[in-house]
């Protein structure tokens, strides 16, 4: 029998239909086979191996956060990790690592091991830090711990790993990503991550409940305790876990034997078996809390404390420090003697001077936040941010724009004045806004300089001059003289222009002779090509230009001017995100800190 007309034309719909659903769920089953096959323990494994780092010839001055990440106690006394590196009773460990921040510490066979926070592994060896290559790749890490049998687990964003002492290989045990671990009876191991809490066995990964799928931290010791951004919770192993009277507040546990202590709202809490947790009083408003040894530890303000015996002692004073919060320095000025340092997540810090040191505070106020650019003027501080411009007289911050002008990004001073870079265009002295539709490559000024010749102006279209109150010429990606249209950072050496982008390196314009029309001609340096180059990050200090990169460190141009040479120094971070220039000193601004390094550098020959 024929199909009826109908049927003939809903029948291709069908059969599309029929495959399509097959297709949808042979992907979904490779899917979960792709998923589990990453949880199954040991079906991943690489060589690694632990290589030696040089340490550094010298030393910088360098203040990061003082926030304790973690920490532990060994045969030579107390370890800490941080935002400040790492510290033991004998000074600063933190020399001869990538970065200063540190995310993850523990003792592995008696030897420190950290996992800074831009990621990779450590360990330290006869007085040197060694760094663990292997075929994974960069993992985040965020906990460490050593296992039973004194092989070293690894908790990542990227999974869980395992790396025997002595051995030559990192195994992952499970793919799902861990931010805490934790061992209890008979070696019994727990993870906890953002996808849920986990029991590993030998043979396979069992997935517990929780009140709720990202467990932030896990503790066991008879019972299993689990902080999640529902509060404080506690139950039996593979059991409810039910929630805990005034733990709802809680952001950092501990446990010590089977003692649960949380710090929520500026406090200490016990919880008990039964009824109200109960308060603890240390010295200081407690921030974050540790446990090692059995012993209990709290980080403060003040610095990090133990409680004894007989009470709260001071176990490690705060060290010099970037006031409390980020330390990503977007921005540097100097205010006579004082330091004034502009965050990029965060407002107006100031460095004045106690002793051999500084003593850093945060400058209060909401007229400036996300801070690009500061620019000392008339004994005060004008300050570019997301928030437009404000003024910084030593005591008082105050707005000078509105919301309503958007964010300020670069400032020059010019003979008339200051200049301003916004989003929507350069606002001269006089109040004439020059943009985009007056001539520059493109509305968003990322950075200004002001020579005899011209306001320089890079934006991210491309390179402009402004002459007086009008668009003299421009450059753009067509025009094929940039390496790279992203124009971030700009110097003046002489007559000459040094001109940085985001991508591209950097590259020198020599102004037109007078027989040539603008803009004048243009090197690239080839050694340069492929460079981030953050804001305000090419400087000239001690008669030398400096060059700040996004995750290459620092460089400075050859006495020749024929190339920049890399500077072997100790930086908190090779992203380098501010420059700034002292009688003496070079400052260098990161998304990890902030260091001074003193001039003139011993290889002045290069």
């Amino acid at each position: 029998m024929p199909l009826a007309p109908h049927w003939r034309s809903v029948l291709p719909w069908g059969l599309a239909a029929l495959v399509l659903a097959g297709i949808l769920t042979v992907s979904l089953r490779l899917s979960r086979e792709v998923k589990q096959a990453l949880r199954e323990p040991g079906q991943a494994t690489e060589p690694v191996q632990f290589v030696a780092l040089p340490n550094p010839a010298g030393r910088l001055e360098r203040w990061g956060g003082g926030e304790v990440a973690a920490l532990a106690l060994g045969p030579e006394g107390l370890i800490t990790a941080g935002g400040f590196g790492v510290a033991a009773a004998g000074g600063d460990l933190s020399p001869g690592l990538p970065g200063l921040r540190m995310a993850a510490l523990t003792l592995w066979r008696g030897r420190p091991v950290v996992a800074p926070a831009a990621g990779g592994l450590f360990l330290r060896r006869d007085g040197h830090w060694e760094e663990a290559r292997h075929g994974f790749g960069l993992l985040e890490i965020r906990v460490l711990l050593e296992g039973p049998g004194g092989e070293l687990l690894v908790g990542a964003r990227q999974g869980l790993f395992r790396i025997q002492w002595g051995g030559n290989a990192l195994e992952r045990l499970d793919g799902s990503p861990v931010r805490a671990l934790a061992l209890g009876p008979a070696g019994t191991l727990l993870s906890a991550g953002e996808t849920g809490l986990r029991q590993v066995e030998p043979s396979r990964t069992v997935l517990l409940p929780t009140p709720d799928p990202w467990v932030e931290w896990v503790g066991f010791n008879g019972e299993v305790g689990v902080l999640t951004p529902l509060g404080l919770a506690r139950g039996p192993l593979g059991g409810p876990l039910l929630p805990l009277a005034g733990g709802q507040s809680v952001v950092s546990a501990a446990l010590v034997g089977d003692q649960l202590f949380g710090v929520g709202d500026g406090a200490l809490f016990q919880f008990q078996a039964q009824g109200r947790p109960r308060e603890d009083l240390p010295p200081a408003a407690p921030r974050r809390v540790f446990a090692a040894q059995g012993l209990l530890f709290v980080d403060t303000p003040a610095g990090l404390y133990q409680r004894g015996p007989d009470g709260w002692i001071l176990a490690r004073p705060r060290p010099p420090a970037l006031p409390p919060g980020p330390s990503h320095v977007n921005a540097l000025a100097l205010l006579g003697s004082r330091v004034g340092v502009g965050l990029f997540d965060g407002g107006l810090a100031l460095g004045e001077p106690d002793g051999a040191g500084l003593r850093w505070r945060a400058v209060p106020g909401a007229a400036a936040w996300g801070v690009n650019a500061l620019l000392p003027a008339g004994g005060a501080l004008t300050v570019a941010s997301l928030r437009g411009v404000a003024r910084f007289d030593g005591r008082r911050l105050t707005a000078l724009t509105g919301q309503d002008a958007g964010g300020a990004f670069a400032l020059a001073a010019t003979r008339d004045g200051v200049a301003i870079g916004f989003g929507q265009g350069v606002l001269l002295p006089g109040s004439r806004l020059v943009s985009a539709f007056h001539g520059l490559p493109g509305n968003q000024a990322l950075a200004l300089a002001a020579g005899a010749e011209a306001l320089f102006v890079g934006t991210p279209s491309g390179l402009g001059a402004v002459v007086g109150s009008r668009v003299a010429w421009r450059v753009t990606a067509g025009d094929g003289l940039l390496p790279h249209p992203w124009v971030t950072a700009l110097a003046l050496v002489g007559p000459d222009l040094f001109v940085g982008t985001y991508g591209g390196g950097v590259t020198r314009r020599t102004p037109p002779r007078a027989d040539q029309p603008a803009p004048g001609g243009f090197a690239n340096f080839p050694e340069t090509q492929g460079f981030k180059i953050n804001p305000g990050c090419l400087l000239l200090a001690g008669g030398r230009l400096y060059l700040g990169t996004d995750g290459r460190g620092l460089f400075r141009l050859s006495r020749d001017g024929a190339r920049f040479v890399a500077l072997n120094v100790p930086l908190p971070s090779p992203r380098v995100s501010a420059l700034l220039a002292g009688s003496d000193a070079l400052w260098i601004g990161t998304d990890e800190g902030l260091a001074r390094l003193t001039l003139p550098l011993p290889d002045e020959d290069s």
